[in-house]
């Protein structure tokens, strides 16, 4: 079986988009669909595979269909994946040169 790279980006993407909709923070996400916060963590920066069992608890807890979840992860594969928007880390220093 061929490993689909784009995948784990698109289903990263989903999930935190879905998550981040409805409010809930990692910790929340995993506490009310029985996961682990790193196993939502690791999902959402698609260092892990998301099973059956993780997509239908995950599904229920947000209110979206395992049949939704995985149109948008189809979608998002189709796009391919996008440069963040976000600026993330702490902003570096100015270097103070003499003119």
């Amino acid at each position: 079986m061929d490993i689909i790279p784009e995948l784990a980006w698109a289903v990263g993407k989903v999930i935190r988009e879905a998550r981040e909709a409805s409010g809930m923070t990692q910790g929340q996400l995993a506490g009310f669909s029985g996961l682990s916060e790193s196993y939502i963590s690791l999902l959402e920066h698609g260092h892990k595979k998301l099973t059956v069992n993780g997509l239908v608890q995950i599904g229920r807890v947000l209110h979206v269909t395992p049949a939704e979840l995985m149109r948008r992860i189809d979608v998002e594969m189709e796009s391919g994946p996008q440069p963040s928007t976000k600026k993330v880390g702490r902003p570096r220093k100015q270097d103070k040169t003499d003119e």
